[in-house]
């Protein structure tokens, strides 16, 4: 059930009032006047053009050719990483044909000395040959008295007047209103 637009009469309709709030927003956001039956025209048949065979055709088109360039991009790179694969199996083969004998055999590096970071090193002690690190032994138990507490009494709240000590205060004063200071 195919039915056919009439374009002209659409066309002959006049603008309804969202074309021209339409047409006033556009120009206050761009800054170009456009014209009010234009808007209405493009607002009206926006979507009948978009299902057009002409567009789709057009559309079709488009889809194609990207599909050609990413294709011609595809070989051109395989190209590309073919090229660079042959190279690269060319220098192998060219070290794989060079004699052995001219190759040696790279020397095994000498072991890590161990550094000693205990103390800092003075700049005389360059010269001097370092000590060999000594192996941390275990410290051994020393009898030691055990600890006890200061004596304190019955007197710890109290100073040594034998006034009640106060506790510090937790909360910031504020300031006193001026009208009642200067009251008094």
């Amino acid at each position: 059930m195919s039915t056919e637009k009439n374009f002209e009469a659409l066309a002959t309709k006049d603008p309804s009032a969202l074309h021209e709030n339409f047409a006033q927003w556009i120009y206050e956001k761009t800054g170009v006047r456009v014209d009010i039956k234009t808007v209405q025209l493009a607002c009206s048949l926006r979507m009948d053009f978009q299902s057009s065979p002409e567009n789709q055709s057009h559309l079709a088109e488009r889809k194609a050719e990207a599909a050609r360039r990413k294709k011609a991009s595809a070989a051109a790179k395989k190209a590309k990483l073919e090229a660079q694969l042959a190279k690269l199996k060319a220098d192998l083969e060219k070290v794989d044909a060079e004699p052995a004998a001219k190759v040696q055999p790279a020397e095994k590096p000498a072991p890590a000395k161990k550094a000693v970071t205990s103390k800092p090193v003075a700049a005389k002690a360059e010269d001097k040959p370092a000590a060999p690190a000594r192996k941390r032994t275990p410290r051994k138990a020393t009898a030691t008295a055990p600890r006890t507490t200061p004596d304190v009494g019955d007197d710890f709240d109290q100073n040594d007047d034998n006034e009640p000590v106060k506790p510090a205060r937790r909360t910031r004063r504020t300031a006193a209103p001026k009208a009642a200071a200067t009251a008094k």
